[in-house]
């Protein structure tokens, strides 16, 4: 368009026959400072004009709404009409049709352009996953011929990182010391698992949530690569633990749950408010699940369904049954401790052990449960699930007179709505 323009404006001479017009009419309203006739500079005009085409096509695709893109035309053509008279009184001589008619032929044409192109469209869905995707899966985006990666129902895994004390800690740092520290785990959590080909969903004081599995429609293996990253960032917590313990010197108590399931995928919101996002049962579960960890004095536990998925590839070990109210039956959650064969032979053992123990508890057999517990203890290390369930056993083992100290309801833990 601004090619075309300065085209006309160079050979045929439409606008140029004007310009002696144009400065009559200056001089003819204005006292002008300059003497003689006004100098028109040719690479000014010219350049004005491709500069102004060029901007406006561009504001007018990327604007979100459309009464911001006539505004903008408006006020480019005002200002553009107004330069003359200003440059008149400097002594140079610019003819402003020219300028306002490719602002405005322009702006229309990225007006249109930006509606009616399918592939300009996605472009300016991109924006929404800067830095939420890794760059293979954001070239996956680029590349797709049509929105059908973008909406649908697919299955996912969901995975929910907090601080799980951030009350207590608000309470024992000041303020900018608190806001240091959770910039800090947002940052190392949220990069990590981007580069590890997650979704990152939400990134705010209250944590962190990724979606595996958001940009492959045919399914995969998302919740095995769910399992394996959080077992690495398991890894990374406990080296931001000791940098936090150095630096503020307060403890933070970080908590990972995964939780798979059928959830629907699209874009929500409006204009500037849109996002991409997921929705279903296993998001609200996983947030519920994370808050669980501090009970346990666990550090990743995963949902039923994602433990079948990847039983065969991941060692993990039980914890109680719980139920969601309003969301699901009740079911059982594991803790995952490592992938499958990376546990040592005593830590093996220590695990069936711990498994016999937790079975026993349900069945309300507290002195067999407390006689494997007790074979589940690694003197090396602590064990805070260990003792969680060995003092369940204990207790049990105190009172079993007591009828609702037996059966498998005893050990049913329920999920509030705001952990």
């Amino acid at each position: 368009m601004s090619a075309a323009l300065v085209g006309v404006f160079h050979l045929t001479g439409f606008f140029s026959d004007k310009m002696s017009q144009l400065e009559e009419f200056y001089r003819s309203i204005f006292i002008l400072p300059v003497e003689g006739p006004l100098k028109f500079m040719v690479p000014l005009q010219y350049g004005f004009i491709t500069l102004m085409a060029y901007i406006s096509s561009w504001v007018c695709i990327e604007l979100p709404r459309r009464s911001s893109k006539v505004a903008f035309i408006i006020a480019s053509a005002f200002l553009t009409l107004l330069l003359s008279p200003i440059l008149a009184f400097c002594g140079i001589l610019f003819e402003p049709l020219s300028a306002v008619l490719a602002v405005v032929a322009t702006g229309l044409g990225g007006i249109i352009f930006g509606h009616v192109d399918p592939g300009w469209q996605r472009h300016k869905l991109f924006r929404y996953f800067v830095g939420r995707v890794s760059t293979e899966n954001f070239e996956r985006l680029i590349n797709a011929k049509d929105d059908s990666m973008l909406t649908g129902k697919r299955e996912l895994t969901v995975l929910t990182c907090r601080i799980l004390n951030y009350p207590d800690l608000a309470n024992q740092m000041e303020p900018k010391d608190l806001e240091q520290l959770g910039s800090l785990f947002l940052q190392v959590t949220g990069e990590f698992m981007v580069a590890k080909g997650a979704y990152l969903d939400t990134c705010t004081a209250d944590g962190v949530r990724v979606f595996f599995g958001m940009m492959d429609k045919n399914g995969g293996t998302h919740a095995m690569d769910a399992c394996k990253a959080a077992l690495e960032l398991k890894q990374r917590l406990v080296n931001l633990d000791q940098e936090i313990q150095n630096r503020w010197h307060r403890k933070p108590a970080f908590g990972v749950a995964l939780a798979t399931g059928q959830m629907s995928v699209g874009r929500f919101g409006f204009r500037e408010f849109e996002f991409y996002s997921a929705v279903g049962e296993p998001l609200d579960f996983s947030r519920r699940l994370c808050a669980v960890n501090l009970v346990y004095g666990s550090h990743l536990l995963i949902s039923a369904r994602t433990f079948h998925l990847t039983k065969e590839k991941v060692e993990t070990r039980p914890m109680e049954m719980v139920y969601a109210p309003k969301l699901h039956q009740i079911s059982e959650v594991y803790e995952l401790l490592a992938e499958k064969g990376k546990l040592s032979e005593e830590e093996s053992k220590a695990r069936d052990a711990f498994w016999q123990g937790v079975v026993s508890l349900r069945k309300g057999n507290y002195k067999e449960a407390v006689q494997q517990l007790m074979q589940a203890r690694i003197d090396t290390r602590e064990d805070p699930p260990l003792k969680y369930f060995l003092e369940r056993a204990e207790a049990g083992m105190k009172d079993e007179s007591s009828a609702d100290m037996k059966g498998v309801s005893r050990h049913v833990r329920l999920l509030t709505v705001n952990p």
